[in-house]
């Protein structure tokens, strides 16, 4: 009876695999095609256009689209490299990694709008995984740019960082648009968007979620529209099992 009890609980874990690869790859693909199709149709624009008066234009569109694209597609990297990889946890000086982060962000679109300040409270040697907990500083982040309010003079985003021997708490909070309350339980799930009109891929705070799951922490999210956001993350530190393993 146990054996059939978990081969039940096996072929169910096998379904809900295949009904999300099905869905990611039908959303994947679509996303994919639109900003390829959008850059075709401005390269006819271009074509008809014989006078050539609106080249530059189309130019400047064609590069918005041609970035949705490599925005998708290192969103779709970074969700294969944290479903096949394993977890291998290393000595993390978070400080570095999150300079890493804001470096890699920092010629974002918009990323010039904000400035970032963060605090530091670290109490012991912090053993984790390293490119996921880059996959969630890279995500977070750069949604704080993308969503940042552009009705105010001065957008920022504060990170918070404390560890000891037990645990990173990390929180970042932005004063950006923010996310309705209906949503706010939502934004997790794979190609969730607040709208059609979404500038990201829908992929980034699932990989967030699920970065943070495989680390065995949590994550969490408060937010006000129209004044920002809060989230914060908290990951076990693996200092005991590091020592264990010395």
């Amino acid at each position: 009876m146990e054996n059939g009890n978990v081969m039940e609980r096996q072929n169910e874990e096998l379904r809900r695999i295949n009904a999300e690869l099905d869905r990611f790859v039908y959303s994947a693909s679509h996303d994919l095609r639109a900003p390829l199709m959008s850059v075709k149709g401005l390269l006819n624009m271009i074509k008809l256009d014989a006078e050539k008066k609106n080249t530059d234009l189309y130019l400047a569109l064609i590069e918005k689209s041609v970035g949705r694209l490599d925005n998708f597609i290192t969103d779709i990297i970074q969700y294969s490299r944290n479903t096949r990889t394993d977890v291998e946890d290393k000595e993390i000086d978070v400080a570095t990694l999150l300079q890493e982060s804001l470096e890699t962000l920092r010629f974002m679109e918009g990323a010039e709008h904000v400035r970032s300040t963060h605090y530091m409270d670290i109490r012991a040697p912090f053993y984790s995984d390293p490119s996921r907990l880059l996959m969630v500083f890279n995500n977070i982040i750069s949604n704080a740019v993308r969503y940042r309010n552009s009705a105010r003079q001065d957008s920022f985003l504060d990170v918070n960082i404390s560890v000891d021997s037990a645990r990173a708490r990390i929180s970042f909070t932005d004063n950006g648009i923010g996310i309705p309350a209906e949503y706010q339980e939502a934004i997790f799930d794979m190609f969730f968007r607040v709208s059609g009109e979404g500038q990201g891929s829908g992929l980034g705070l699932y990989i967030v979620k699920d970065a943070v799951t495989r680390l065995h922490g949590t994550v969490n999210v408060q937010s006000v529209p129209g004044k920002g956001t809060t989230f914060m993350v908290e990951i076990p530190n693996q200092l005991g099992q590091a020592r264990l393993q010395a």
